[in-house]
């Protein structure tokens, strides 16, 4: 996969916070489809010759543009990442919209019975070895896995906990914002759990896990299964002495809007740490 930066167009949109771009039409490898990707930049990025750590989000088109959006709702990325900026924390932000209609597909390794499943080897493989070293290319990145971070949320944390799990080479932090492992199943969470007594050990990296309270308000075992396989992998995470921190929110539902209000202090505190020390 190729990128020039000069493809990349600005992205003017009201309310947007600092230096959003994108390349409006990219070929992605191995997913077999065609998508926008989003790049948000630091501020002075194009005034400066410093490097940054790379934050790779799935659900892009959840994470700056309300007409973009799933439900008219976003992550306001944008605002989160100013912030940091100011209190001396930056980071090149690229967020890749899921498939419109296979997102389970391609954030999952194993299928759901019912919602079927099982191409998330594929999405790392665009996302890490055709996307990242793409961006590595054009951009003023620092590419080492203890500078690189992929984060989403429900199974956007899925897929982020897999590729924390079977690329330690590349990924350095994940973000798991209300993880849906009861799709997936027992075995991922078993994944998760195994390599995290493998990294503990050799590149332990650090992660961000949070759950909500009323995440599937209307179906009590779906609910419990959110809050039991947060606490299950947690509990898992701290005997193998992976760096983590962990969040839940009795009142938080399944929506952008909780995730908007949890993402600066979560991103803050995997760029602080040893993931992306410079």
């Amino acid at each position: 996969m190729q990128l020039d930066a000069s493809d990349l167009l600005p992205v003017r949109e009201d309310g947007i916070l600092g230096d959003l771009r994108m390349w409006p039409d990219l070929e992605l490898p191995h997913l077999d489809r065609r998508s926008k990707v989003y790049v948000w930049l630091p501020p002075d990025y194009d005034g400066s010759s410093d490097r940054y750590p790379v934050l790779y989000l799935h659900d892009g088109h959840n994470m700056f543009l309300p007409r973009a959006s799933f439900a008219g709702e976003v992550w306001h990325v944008d605002r989160a990442m100013t912030r940091l900026a100011a209190e001396g924390i930056e980071v090149v932000v690229v967020a890749v919209p899921c498939h419109p209609e296979l997102r389970g597909e391609e954030y999952t390794r194993y299928a759901h019975p019912e919602h079927g499943g099982g191409r998330a080897a594929d999405y790392g493989r665009f996302l890490l070895d055709e996307l990242k070293p793409a961006v590595d290319d054009v951009l003023r990145t620092r590419p080492g896995p203890e500078h690189t971070v992929v984060a989403g949320s429900s199974l956007g944390a899925v897929v982020s906990a897999d590729l924390w799990a079977s690329r330690p080479d590349v990924v350095g932090g994940a973000g798991l914002f209300s993880p849906a492992f009861w799709w997936p199943g027992e075995q991922a969470l078993a994944d998760v759990e195994d390599a995290a007594v493998t990294r503990a050990v050799t590149v332990p990296g650090r992660v961000y896990l949070d759950v909500g309270g009323q995440e599937e308000p209307d179906d009590p075992e779906i609910q419990q299964r959110y809050v039991l396989d947060a606490e299950r992998l947690l509990g898992s995470l701290r005997r193998a002495g992976v760096p983590v921190r962990y969040v839940y929110d009795s009142g938080a539902r399944h929506v952008e809007a909780a995730w908007a209000e949890r993402v600066g202090p979560a991103i803050a505190w995997l760029l602080r740490g040893s993931v992306t020390a410079v």
